[in-house]
C-alpha cells in the first residue's frame, strides 16, 4: 500500500462504467474510483480494496450484491477466476454498449476532446458483430503447471494447490493456472481435444509439467487451432527438449483418434522450447499429419500454421472486413496494407483493387501472405520489414494509393504517423485494437490535414473488455 496511505475498508459500490481490461469502475466512500473485476456496469458489488494506483483503488470482488439490469448467467465454470471473460454477467447488447462507451472515452482522451465533442465531430456507427457469444474463438493457448489458482471458497474447502493442471494463467500470476476442464469460447471439437490432452498428459503421463518458478519440467503449452469455415483443427504440443519422444508420440496418436463429429484433425505439431520466456514458441521437432490447416475469409483461402497470426474470431473478421470496405467507399487502384500480418485484410479486400502492397515485420507472416496471395491469384507485393524502416521508400505511394493501417496495440510508430499525416492519399482507414492509440494518432494525423470522419465499432471478442474500431479519415 505504501507509507502514509490509509487502507480503505471493505464496502459496497455501484459499478458506473467499464474500465481497463473489462474491469468495472465505481466510486468509493472517499470519492475515488474503485477498479474491480469482474464487475459489470449497472451492478452493485461488495469489494475488498487491496491497494491503490495513483488515485484509483484496486479491489477484489467479495460477492455480487445486485446484478445489472440486463443480467445474464455466466456459462463458464471458472468465471471470475480466469479473468478472460469478465463480462459474462451481461447480455451481449449491454456488453457492447458498455464497451463502445469505454472506447469512445479513450479515443476522445487521445484527441484531447470530450466525448460530447467526439460525438459532434465524428459519425459513430452502432456496434457490429455476430450473434455468437460463445464458441467463437478459433485459437486458444493453454499452459501446464504444477500449481493452480483457487477461489476463496476452494481454499476454505481445503482443496490442494499442488498437482498436475492445464488451463489459463490467473491474472497477475505467472506460476499458477486456473485449471480448465473446458473452455466455453471454443467449439465442441476443440473441447474434445482438450479433454484428450487432459487425460493423456495429466492422468496417464509421468513427465513433469513446466514449473515457471524453478524453470524446469517437460510439458509447457498446448495450442488448439481450428478453421471455422472448414472444420479443420490443428494441435500444437510444446515441451522442453527433455521430453520423451515415445510419450509425445502416444499423446499425438490419442489426439488423432479423438472423435470430432464432422470436424477433422489435420495434424499434431510437436514444438521444442527450452527458453525462459513463458510463450508458446519454439522449433518444430515432428509433425503427425499436416502442419497447417485451411481457413477461409471472404472466399479467400488461408493456410495457417500453429504460429500464424489470424483474427481469432473468423465470423467476426468477416464483419470487420465489411466495415473496412464501407470505410474505403469503393476506392480502387492500389491498396497499401501496412502492418498486414499474413495479409488477411488486404487479400479479403483485393477484389476491389487492382493491386495490393503489404508490409509486415514478421518474416514468417509475410511468407504466409505470399503463399495465400498466390493461392488466391491476387496481384501484389508483400515486404518483410518494419513499417517505420520503409515508410520513406513508400512515400511515392502515399499520394495516390488507398491506405489501410492495422497497427499493434501501441498504434502507429511516430515516424509512420508523421509520414501518413503528410500524405495526400484518396482514402485512409485505421483499424485499432486499442482505441486510445487511434485517438492519439488521429491528433497527429490532424496536424497534416486529416480529419476523423467516421468510427465503426466491431465486436470480435464477446465477454471481454475489447472492441475493435475502424476509423475513416478524409483530407480536411
Amino acid at each position: 500500500m505504501g507509507r502514509g496511505r490509509r487502507r480503505l475498508a471493505p464496502q459496497e459500490i455501484e459499478i458506473e462504467e467499464l474500465g481497463k481490461g473489462g474491469s468495472g469502475l465505481g466510486r468509493a466512500s472517499d470519492g475515488r474510483w474503485v477498479q474491480v473485476k469482474p464487475a459489470p456496469p449497472g451492478a452493485r458489488v461488495a469489494v475488498i480494496p487491496h491497494g491503490r494506483k495513483r488515485d484509483v483503488w484496486l479491489a477484489r470482488r467479495a460477492h455480487l450484491v445486485r446484478p445489472a439490469p440486463e443480467h445474464a448467467a455466466p456459462r463458464c465454470a471458472v468465471f471470475g477466476l480466469c479473468g478472460g471473460c469478465a463480462l459474462q454477467e451481461l447480455t451481449l447488447s449491454a456488453q457492447r454498449r458498455a464497451r463502445q462507451a469505454a472506447a469512445l472515452r479513450d479515443v476522445a482522451q487521445g484527441l484531447g476532446w470530450t466525448v460530447a465533442r467526439l460525438r459532434e465531430q465524428v459519425v459513430i456507427h452502432p456496434v457490429e458483430g455476430t450473434d455468437q457469444a460463445y464458441g467463437y474463438r478459433n485459437k486458444v493457448e493453454l499452459s501446464f503447471a504444477p500449481r493452480r489458482f483457487l477461489s476463496e471458497a476452494d481454499h476454505q474447502r481445503g482443496l490442494p494447490i499442488g498437482g498436475r493442471f492445464l488451463g489459463f494463467h490467473a491474472p497477475g500470476r505467472f506460476d499458477r493456472v486456473v485449471d480448465a476442464q473446458r473452455c466455453e469460447l471454443i467449439d465442441e471439437a476443440a473441447n474434445a481435444l482438450l479433454g484428450t490432452l487432459r487425460r493423456a498428459i495429466l492422468h496417464h503421463d509421468d513427465q513433469p509439467l513446466w514449473d515457471a518458478r524453478a524453470q524446469r519440467g517437460v510439458w509447457r503449452h498446448a495450442l488448439l487451432r481450428r478453421g471455422e469455415a472448414t472444420g479443420e483443427h490443428l494441435v500444437g504440443l510444446y515441451t522442453t527438449s527433455d521430453a520423451s519422444a515415445e510419450a509425445v508420440e502416444r499423446v499425438a496418436q490419442q489426439l488423432l483418434g479423438t472423435p470430432l463429429g464432422e470436424a477433422t484433425l489435420r495434424g499434431v505439431v510437436w514444438i521444442l522450447n527450452d527458453g525462459v520466456a513463458d510463450v508458446a514458441r519454439g522449433e518444430i521437432a515432428r509433425v503427425w499429419g499436416e502442419a497447417t490447416l485451411t481457413e477461409r475469409l471472404r472466399g479467400v483461402s488461408f493456410q495457417l500454421s500453429v504460429h500464424s497470426f489470424f483474427q481469432t474470431n473468423t465470423a467476426g473478421a468477416e464483419v470487420l472486413v465489411s466495415a473496412v470496405e464501407r470505410a474505403l467507399q469503393g476506392a480502387g487502384g492500389t491498396l497499401l496494407d501496412l502492418y498486414c500480418g499474413i495479409g488477411s485484410l488486404g487479400l479479403a479486400l483485393a477484389p476491389g483493387f487492382e493491386r495490393v502492397i503489404g508490409v509486415e515485420e514478421i518474416e514468417a507472416a509475410v511468407a504466409d501472405a505470399r503463399v495465400n496471395a498466390a493461392r488466391a491469384g491476387v496481384e501484389g507485393e508483400w515486404r518483410a520489414a518494419r513499417v517505420e524502416h520503409v515508410i520513406g521508400e513508400l512515400a511515392p505511394l502515399l499520394s495516390g494509393t488507398s491506405i489501410v493501417v492495422d497497427p499493434p496495440r501501441v498504434g502507429l510508430h511516430p515516424k509512420v504517423a508523421r509520414a501518413i499525416a503528410q500524405a495526400t492519399a484518396p482514402r485512409l482507414v485505421y483499424v485499432a485494437c486499442k482505441p486510445g492509440s487511434l485517438g492519439r494518432d488521429a491528433a497527429i494525423l490532424a496536424e497534416g490535414g486529416w480529419r476523423l470522419e467516421e468510427l465503426y465499432p466491431v465486436d470480435l471478442f464477446p465477454h471481454t473488455g475489447h472492441i475493435e474500431l475502424v476509423g475513416r479519415f478524409s483530407r480536411a
